[in-house]
C-alpha cells in the first residue's frame, strides 16, 4: 500500500464532508448528482486502501466500478447544467 493512497483517502473523506455541509444549503436541482458523484470518488478511495489488505480482486473491481459512476454522474450534471444554461439563454433570463 502507498503512502498516497491513505492522503487521498483522507483529502476525499474531508471534501465530502465539507460538501455534505454546503449540500444542506444549495438549492441546484441538479446537485444531488454531484454529490453523489463525490460520494462515488470516495467509496473507490476507500477500496482503493480496502484491496490491499482483502480480497484484491473484488475491490480493485468495486474501486474501478464507483470511479465509473462518479465520472457517469459527474458527466450527467455537467450537461444538466449546460442544458438549463442553454434554456435560460434562449428564453432571456439568463442575464
Amino acid at each position: 500500500m502507498q503512502e498516497g493512497e491513505i492522503v487521498t483517502l483522507f483529502l476525499g473523506l474531508a471534501a465530502l464532508i465539507l460538501l455534505l455541509n454546503v449540500y444542506r444549503e444549495i438549492k441546484w436541482p441538479w446537485i444531488r448528482l454531484i454529490y453523489l458523484g463525490f460520494l462515488a470518488m470516495a467509496c473507490g478511495y476507500i477500496f482503493t486502501v480496502v484491496e490491499h489488505l482483502v480480497w484484491h480482486d473484488f475491490f480493485n473491481f468495486l474501486e474501478h466500478l464507483f470511479y465509473l459512476v462518479s465520472g457517469l454522474t459527474f458527466a450527467i450534471s455537467c450537461w444538466l447544467i449546460s442544458q438549463q444554461s442553454a434554456k435560460k439563454q434562449k428564453t432571456g433570463s439568463g442575464q
